[in-house]
Formats: C-alpha cells, structure tokens, sequence
C-alpha cells in the first residue's frame, strides 16, 4: 500500500464516515459495500476483499453447484426454509429430510435483500423434492405431503442482512486501524 499522507487521510476519513453511516444506517447496505469496494480499491487490496463482489452481486454468479454453493457461503447466508402445502399451510417435515433438504443458501444480491420481505421459492423448483419425498418419506403420510413452495422470512432475511452489516464493519475497523497505526 503506497499512499502518500494527503490519500491517506482521504481513505481514512471515507473509512471512518462509511463507518458511522453503516452504524446509523443512513445508507443501504448495498451503498455501504460500494464505498467499501472503493476504499479496496483505493488501497490497492480489491483482490483481497472478493466478498464484497459476491455480496454485492450474489454468490450465484461464483459458485455452479448447490452443494459447492452451501460449503462456500458464509454462515450468516445459511438459513433454513419453512415449506408450505398448496393452501398456505406450513408443513413439518422428518427431521432427516430437513437435514437433506432444509437447509437454503441465500445467495441473492445484497441489493435483492434489501428489498425484500421474503423469498419465495415456487412449485417448479420443487419438483424434484416432491418426488424424493414421496419415494423416501416415513410413512404414508409424509410420502403424500406435496411442497407448493418453499419460503425464506423476513426475519432469516434480517439475519443476513445483519452478518454482512457485521462482515462490513469488522472491514472497516481492520482498514481504520491500519491506517491510523501506519
């Protein structure tokens, strides 16, 4: 990092104003990573920071399989499903086949976050469950559950959101201490 004292305190200023913004919450979070990624830039350690690129954009851009996905994602985008039947009624399933299937990977963009107060996933996603349930339920009436959809809340959804919030700011502590110290 070779910044001279003037671009120094330009970035340690935007680091610590950035700060306060995240703590105050007077921008969004999809701002917040922006400015983040230009202070990587700034300090010449983008390469060094991919997650804000994958918050911003969405990890499925990176990462192909679900299985390759899960292992790559951050904790804080693990969460789990709630599963409804055709009229909205929440279903409880075995817990084995919640431990095959139940765990979601909020992948989306920080930006799609943001503005949501759930995520949905449809019918036609779910084909494939349906038929594994049906061959490998317990017994009669677990084979018979049918999944209509599949959905994320919004309090899994503020969850995410506050991981990256933290995510965030341990960043911009590491970089104001750096600059403050060096």
């Amino acid at each position: 990092m070779t910044l001279n004292n003037g671009n120094k305190e330009t970035v340690l200023q935007l680091a610590k104003t950035t700060s306060v913004e995240l703590l105050e919450e007077t921008k969004s979070l999809h701002d917040t990573l922006l400015t983040c990624k230009n202070i990587s830039r700034l300090l010449q350690i983008l390469d060094k920071n991919p997650w804000i690129d994958l918050e911003l954009n969405g990890y499925i851009v990176k990462y192909k399989t679900r299985d390759e996905l899960y292992d790559n994602l951050p904790y804080y985008r693990k969460t789990s499903w709630k599963f409804y039947d055709l009229y909205g009624n929440v279903i409880t399933l075995p817990p084995d086949i919640m431990d095959l299937f139940g765990k979601s990977t909020v992948y989306h963009s920080i930006n799609e976050l943001e503005n949501k107060d759930q995520l949905t996933i449809e019918n036609k996603f779910l084909e494939q469950f349906n038929k594994f349930i049906s061959e490998h339920g317990m017994d009669y009436s677990s084979k018979s559950v049918r999944i209509h959809e599949a959905r994320i809340s919004k309090k899994e959804i503020t969850g995410v959101l506050e991981g990256i919030k933290n995510k965030t700011q341990e960043f911009l502590d590491t970089v104001i201490s750096l600059l403050e110290s060096g």
